[in-house]
């Protein structure tokens, strides 16, 4: 309604539907038609253009949140476009001294129907249809006592004023309706005639300038979006799901600093290029945090009987819920009925001829029963298959994936070595580690939280949660950054360790006392104190917290002292070929 050109509700209803045929084709991810009769011709082909080169119709369509944000914006070029033509076509008559156009209720002296009040009695300012009645006395004679013959004393008054001067041939008397229609003729052709070439020429000047200005706008906006269509394929190209990341609390604003970070979405496309292959990786950060319950059925890390730890879900035919294939066993209820030929083989069967007591007992095949009672012994005997799954018994969790009706995996703890000794590709590793882990999180809808550590008291906290796009936008400048300083490992253990043990540890729904520690370091480090020590046995033995330890270092370096006392499982990085170098 704020537009220029919206002159009226017709020109509204025109424009309003023109817009809402925009939105359609761009919900569906195609282009909106160019030759449609809102925006401009010209403007309407550039935008659509800009549309194509920055691929947003494909944006829209698989996330909604962004329609409205680009409609708006489209709207603003629309609105500028027509205020700088609106100017540029009014600058341009100013210059060619063309006066502007008289209001809609003055016209012109000398149209049909209007006395010229500058022009005097007798000399051509009026018309037959205009000219008063004649006086009585003046017509009285011709008319005699019949009365006053206008029409006649209309034509002699016409042609006293267009004729009747001294030397001018009068006209000759006739209709009064067609000597007027001759005199509008002959004043129009004594007017001067618009120069139509100027004219002509005026007009194509207008149009370049309006398409010069649709160019420019439409370079404006693709150099504005540009940075953002970028931004945004780095985005679907690292994270499964964006949903949360890209509608902030007014929408998707294209002037976030999270959309205009190139150093930190360069640095996330080249990680995500390397996790594709490091699998090791992944799979390290896929079984991190311990399940609790039962839950939907998905790959999660096996769990076996241990006495005295937490409890977890245990496979056990105590509990059969379903035949899943066959298995091996000493259960005569669930055996099959291949096995059970051994029994009928073995035992006593049927009657033979009658003999002195009338009757011949055919004795079995020993051999056929014995096979049986040995397979039954050993627990052999070829079953079906019918299990389930027994929840809250002391279990511990092994390094083996298989598929199980896991509740979600705790959250992850990542202690960061970022001192100088991590500097070039085993910072990359850790940096990869960093990205995995958020993914990973995101992916899970579980918590991360991440510890930076270099020198005593120098720790970075950091939530990679990415639950909106503020905590991207911090992931992003961790990324990007670079490490250096000292090593101090205590401080990001103490912290970890508090968070586990705090008294909120399921606040908003976390609960940390079921997360696991990932260590990532170059082995480089000092041991911690012995407090430190004696708290992480304790979490480890209470609560089954699991350390895991990621060595970056020295390829076929043995783990440090350190190392073995903090971690309950040390992983070493191997594929270095992968970020790019031959060994560290």
């Amino acid at each position: 309604m704020d537009l220029a050109g919206t002159t009226g509700p017709v020109a509204l209803d025109e424009r309003a539907r023109a817009l809402a045929a925009w939105k359609a084709r761009l919900r569906v991810g195609a282009l909106p038609d160019p030759g449609a009769a809102w925006p401009d011709e010209k403007l309407s082909a550039a935008l659509v253009a800009a549309l194509a080169s920055l691929d947003l119709p494909r944006f829209c369509r698989r996330h909604p949140a962004l329609l409205d944000a680009l409609l708006m914006q489209l709207l603003g070029v629309v609105a500028e476009y027509e205020k700088r033509v609106a100017e540029a076509e009014a600058g341009m008559d100013e210059e060619a001294g063309q006066p502007p156009p008289p209001p809609p209720e003055q016209r012109p002296k000398g149209e049909p129907g209007e006395p010229d009040p500058d022009a005097p009695a007798g000399e051509g300012g009026m018309s037959a249809s205009d000219a008063p009645p004649p006086d009585d006395d003046a017509a009285g004679g011709a008319a005699g006592e019949e009365g006053v013959d206008w029409e006649k004393a209309a034509a002699e008054a016409l042609q006293s004023g267009t004729g009747g001067g001294a030397g001018q041939p009068r006209r000759p008397q006739g209709d009064t309706l067609q000597l007027a229609l001759d005199s509008e003729e002959e004043d129009r052709q004594q007017a001067p005639q618009p120069d139509q070439a100027a004219a002509t020429a005026a007009a194509a000047n207008k149009q370049a300038a309006a398409d010069e200005i649709a160019a420019a706008l439409a370079d404006e906006f693709e150099a504005e979006w540009r940075p953002v269509a970028d931004s945004l394929g780095d985005a679907e190209a690292a994270f499964d799901d964006l949903s949360g990341l890209i509608d902030g609390p007014r929408g998707f604003d294209t002037a976030h600093a999270l959309w205009r970070d190139d150093a930190g979405w360069r640095e996330v496309a080249a990680l995500s290029a390397k996790l594709e292959r490091l699998k090791e990786l992944r799979d390290l950060v896929r079984s991190l945090g311990r399940a609790a319950g039962k839950g939907p059925l998905r790959r999660a890390p096996a769990q076996v009987d241990a006495p005295r730890r937490p409890p977890g879900v245990l496979r056990s035919p105590l509990q059969p819920e379903e035949t899943a294939g066959l298995a091996r066993s000493g259960d005569l209820s669930r055996m099959l009925p291949h096995e059970a030929h051994l029994v009928a083989a073995g035992w006593p069967r049927g009657r033979g001829s009658p003999g002195q007591d009338g009757t011949t007992i055919i004795t079995g095949s020993r051999p056929a029963r014995l096979l049986h009672l040995a397979r039954r012994a050993e627990r052999t005997l070829l079953s079906y298959d019918r299990t389930g799954w027994l929840d809250g018994e002391p279990a511990r969790t092994t390094g083996r994936l298989e598929v199980r009706p896991a509740a979600e995996l705790g959250p992850i703890i990542v202690c960061l070595d970022t001192s100088g000794s991590m500097a070039g590709a085993r910072e990359t590793v850790a940096k990869a580690v960093a990205l995995e882990c958020a993914r990973a999180a995101r992916r899970s809808g579980r918590a991360c939280f991440l510890y930076a550590f270099s020198g005593p008291g120098d720790v970075t906290e950091l939530d990679v949660r990415l639950s909106d796009p503020d905590a991207l936008a911090r992931l992003l400048a961790f990324l990007r950054g670079s490490f250096g300083g000292g090593t101090d490992a205590d401080a990001p253990l103490e912290r970890s360790l508090a968070r586990l043990e705090s008294e909120d540890a399921t606040a908003g729904g976390i609960c940390w006392a079921r997360a696991d520690i990932l260590m990532v370091t170059d082995g480089e480090i000092a041991p911690p104190s012995e407090s430190v020590l004696s708290r992480l046995d304790a979490a480890k033995a209470g609560l089954g917290l699991e350390v895991h330890g990621l060595l970056v270092g020295r390829a076929g370096a043995p783990p440090t002292d350190a190392m073995r006392a903090i971690c309950s499982h040390i992983h070493t990085f191997r594929s270095w070929s992968a970020v790019g170098v031959d060994g560290e």
